[in-house]
């Protein structure tokens, strides 16, 4: 070799042999390398190696370009690259033009460049290698094996350490523009819309370039300067799709959250329900792994209580029951923690968007009690709704257009019976269509009738999801009802309906100018006294009954009074026998009493609707002498049989035949006989005189243990019959009534010391609804009948079958709002106008403040007393939208 040239074809001639070669030529390759003389002057300048990796377009074998490196670098000094282009930006031509997609490759070339320092001059622009290196990573995927994703991992760290050590040094005065050109890049490559394949999660590892309390920033930014929506959300998905598949390092789950709030400030509502809708499936299913949990739990509950339809919840639905399943396994505070989050947000959307028919097994599965304070602010909050009118979709009502009713406060006995008296169409009607006629003083007299009608009115057209019936409660709340403690239901439709009644007679009274005759002293002034009255001259002390969910202890039940809410109006019967829970123990007919006041009922609403009428027959063994009692009715009190164990099945039927079977009177339950003058075995019998429009029949779910004093529930398997037979006496004739099954209160609970009530109602369409407070299901007859303890249905409402019954509605459940009364349509133009303003003010506020508190602290509420919760809350008011001063 004589002169350079020659030299130089030689070496070319090698390196090729080298680079793109056969194994056997790469071998030779290197040992004429080694054989060559006098090349150091012309190897020293790095013109050579450059060219190499400038010019690569015949290299094939990238695995030995580091070795070439590595070879090269002995013929370098430390200051061959400082003063002119770094050797740096020739590696980032090779890396760009490589067809590898070998992360291997990548660190390998690190490796070199970190291991011979004049190749990487601290003091040197590295802004083209960088840049190379992030293009790169987007052609790598991560590969499947376990094994070999381990050392992918480990590849990518030591990448994302070199990133790092070139933009964090200081001796570089472009470190600064280093990081936003690297950012520059990355999202080109993120935002890229003609990309044919997803860019390699490994381009994580740039977000870890950024301090985490600079990120917001940074976000601000690339907002700012991208003007494309679609690129955006292309962005935007594949940052969430990442993080389903890349699990390291924390910054991920920070930026997706800063890019999900700046949209948020920005309203890009159409950008954040896009990539939700394309991505919270996948989010949601990694919650499953502990990485996912902790990265990205909030950005998941984040999206889902944003949510203004309900297609996302729904979604992810039939997820939830088997998360729960599997999360339940993790008992670390942040597996607890997610747990109730999932369950919170849960409620909160069943109640944002319900009358779902699979919510009731949804609900069921959620192992944990809501935190109704959480609830309410995830209800109450703002949502991903571009304007005011997606607010008022009938997304935010049940799909039959049902409307619920707020606890205000251990109110559900109160809301259960409101529900089942509105879906009663005939007794909704009457009161929407009653007259008012009279002077001022008979109009005021029927107050409690005037709130009614204008909760039902609100009940038909309100476009709330909720009203909170507060005035109802104070009209008609007994006086004896602690307020916030759990009452009976049965007891309060007692006594709802004989204040109707009895404001009704009263108002009817001063219509007509007639003087009363008797003690004008309504149902609530009586009660407002201390609940006793004298049995007889050798009777001991009537008390009242106390109501299944606040017992007394103490209280001796000396007789059956005549309902649970009418046993101050009622006369001595003369019977002083012990009470116990039997229905051979009871001494009167169980029949609810209306007042027995002589002459016609049939003008007064309540009597037209659930009136009836019964005679009670007493015989006496020893003289045979007969007593008959004539009673108005409003309910039937069915008692279980003694002999029937819990374990048996009976039905409502069986029950309404053991009421009307001839009862033997003996023992402790004699009948005192006023023709011997003493107490005598006896028979008593109940018939059925007048049959009313609607039967309400009321199943006494308890058992009464005279020596301890307290009362369980009963857990009887009970069928519910869908249609029940009634028979009817009359003169020397007896006729059969049917009823069909329309409405249900039922209580939910182990004990009668606390519980919670919610009512099963069909509609015209004869469509079944579940009404729990604020929720409302579409529901069936069938979920209904699939009840058991401790949910066991309390009261039973069964309407008249007879075409020319009464009880004859019209097919559609909501009238004409214009056919009402002038009065009633304001009231709804009110309530409408009303919601439509806090709609408008809650967009508004809303829009103009973003809040960036964190997500709360989320720990299991101890509810000890109740170790089964009911589905709803029953323990305080929820702050829902609702209506709270219209009635």
């Amino acid at each position: 070799m004589e002169n350079g040239d020659e030299i130089t074809i030689e070496l070319e001639k090698c390196f090729r042999l080298i680079l793109s070669g056969t194994r056997q030529d790469v071998v030779k390759g290197w040992s004429t390398l080694e054989l060559l003389e006098r090349i150091e002057i012309l190897l020293k300048d790095g013109t050579i190696l450059r060219r190499i990796l400038n010019d690569q377009l015949w290299v094939s074998n990238y695995s030995e370009i580091p070795r070439l490196l590595t070879w090269f670098s002995k013929y370098f000094s430390e200051d061959t690259f400082e003063r002119c282009d770094p050797l740096t930006n020739n590696v980032a031509v090779m890396i760009k033009n490589s067809a590898t997609t070998d992360i291997a490759f990548l660190v390998s070339i690190i490796d070199v460049l970190l291991s011979h320092k004049f190749y990487l001059p601290m003091t040197s622009n590295h802004t083209k290698l960088c840049e190379a290196i992030i293009v790169r990573l987007a052609y790598l995927q991560v590969p499947s094996e376990p094994k070999k994703i381990s050392e992918f991992n480990e590849n990518a760290s030591k990448v994302q350490k070199f990133l790092t050590h070139l933009c964090s040094n200081e001796e570089c005065s472009e470190r600064v523009n280093l990081i936003i050109t690297c950012f520059a890049v990355f999202y080109n490559i993120i935002s890229d819309m003609s990309r044919t394949e997803e860019p390699g999660p490994a381009l994580v590892i740039v977000l870890q370039l950024v301090d985490a309390a600079m990120i917001p920033q940074a976000v601000q930014c690339i907002l700012s300067e991208s003007r494309n929506d679609q690129q955006l959300v292309q962005a935007l998905k594949i940052l969430c799709s990442w993080s389903t598949k890349w699990l390291r390092g924390d910054r991920l789950g920070i930026w997706i959250m800063e890019f999900i709030l700046e949209l948020e400030a920005k309203s890009k509502f159409s950008i954040l329900k896009e990539v939700t809708e394309a991505t919270v499936e996948r989010l949601f299913i990694a919650l499953l792994l502990p990485m996912g949990r902790q990265n990205l739990s909030s950005i998941v509950f984040h999206v889902l209580k944003k949510q203004s339809t309900p297609s996302l919840f729904h979604k992810i639905s039939k997820r939830i029951q088997p998360m729960m399943q599997h999360l339940l396994k993790d008992t670390s505070p942040m597996g607890k923690e997610c747990v109730q989050n999932i369950v919170d947000v849960s409620t909160a959307l069943m109640i944002r968007f319900p009358g779902y028919p699979f919510y009731d097994f949804l609900q069921s599965s959620l192992p944990v009690k809501p935190r109704m304070q959480v609830v309410q602010e995830i209800v109450g909050g703002s949502v991903w709704a571009d304007d005011l009118y997606n607010l008022e979709t009938p997304s935010f009502r049940s799909n039959a257009g049902k409307v619920g009713l707020t606890n205000l406060g251990n109110t559900c006995y109160m809301n259960s019976v409101l529900q089942a008296l509105f879906m009663t169409r005939q007794f909704c009607y009457k009161v929407l269509n009653r007259k008012e006629e009279g002077n001022e003083e008979s109009v005021a007299d029927q107050h409690l009738l005037r709130k009614l009608e204008n909760l039902f009115a609100l009940l038909l057209y309100s476009k709330r999801m909720s009203l909170a019936p507060t005035e109802i409660l104070f009209a008609s709340r007994p006086t004896y009802f602690t307020p916030g403690q759990q009452q009976d239901s049965s007891e309060f439709l007692c006594h709802l309906l004989d204040v109707l009644y009895e404001q009704e007679k009263t108002a009817n009274i001063h219509c007509t100018g007639v003087e009363m005759t008797t003690e004008r002293k309504s149902k609530g002034d009586e009660q407002m006294s201390d609940g006793t009255e004298e049995a007889g001259e050798d009777g001991p002390v009537i008390k009242r009954w106390t109501t299944e969910e606040d017992l007394t202890e103490g209280v001796v039940l000396q007789r059956k009074t005549q309902s649970l809410a009418d046993f101050t109006q009622r006369e001595d019967l003369g019977q002083t026998q012990q009470l116990n829970d039997s229905h051979s123990n009871s001494t009167d007919s169980g029949i609810q009493s209306v007042g027995g006041e002589e002459g016609s009922m049939q003008a007064f609403l309540v009597h037209r609707v659930f009136g009836g009428e019964s005679e009670i027959t007493y015989q006496c063994a020893q003289c045979d002498t007969n007593s008959h009692n004539t009673d108005k009715f409003r309910d039937l009190q069915l008692c279980f049989p003694a002999e029937i164990p819990e374990n048996q099945e009976i039905s409502v039927q069986d029950l309404i035949n053991y009421y009307l079977t001839p009862e033997k009177l003996t023992g402790e339950n004699k009948y005192r006989c006023d023709k011997c003058t003493k107490l005598c075995d006896a028979q008593r019998l109940i018939k059925i005189l007048q049959a009313p429009s609607h039967l309400i029949l009321t199943l006494k779910h308890f058992h009464y243990d005279t020596e301890s004093r307290l009362r369980t529930k009963l857990r009887h398997k009970v069928m519910y019959n869908e249609t029940i037979k009634v028979p009817v006496s009359s003169q020397n004739c007896v006729t059969t009534e049917t009823y069909n099954l329309y409405a249900a209160v039922v209580h939910s609970g182990y004990s009668m010391d606390y519980g919670h009530y919610f009512t099963y109602a069909c509609d015209a369409k004869n469509t079944w609804h579940k009404f729990n407070d604020s929720y409302v299901w579409s529901s069936s007859l069938d979920d209904f009948k699939s009840l058991e303890p401790p949910d066991t249905p309390y009261i039973l409402f069964y309407a008249k079958n007879s075409p020319t019954s009464d009880t004859v509605q019209s097919h559609e459940d909501v009238p004409e709002l214009s056919t009402l009364k002038k009065r009633l349509q304001e009231l709804v133009a009110i309530d409408t106008i009303a919601y439509k303003e806090e709609l408008r003010q809650q967009t508004e506020r809303k829009r103009n403040q973003r809040s960036k508190q964190p997500l709360p602290n989320v720990g299991r509420h101890d509810n000890s007393d109740d170790e089964n919760p009911p589905p709803s809350n029953c323990r305080s008011a929820v702050d829902i939208p609702t209506n709270r001063f219209l009635f």
